[in-house]
């Protein structure tokens, strides 16, 4: 690696949103409190918002480009 040219990097604590603390290393020296993880977000947990709307946005979609030829 070329001399001068990186950042310095720190060992910082990440907080969880379950209150774990994990220590990682990042070029800013701040300690982080994550209000979104991989415990409570929905790409992991499996769990979509907008549950209610199973099939309407295909409905929605045909009603509205009715008259083309696809």
């Amino acid at each position: 690696m070329k001399k001068g040219i990186h950042p310095e990097y720190y060992e910082i604590n990440v907080t969880m949103t379950d209150g774990n603390t994990v220590k990682m290393y990042s070029s800013v020296n701040k300690d982080m409190v994550l209000s979104t993880d991989n415990l409570n977000h929905s790409a992991w947990t499996g769990q979509r918002n907008n549950a209610g709307e199973k099939g309407q946005r295909a409905t929605k979609f045909k009603s509205k480009f009715a008259g083309f030829k696809f």
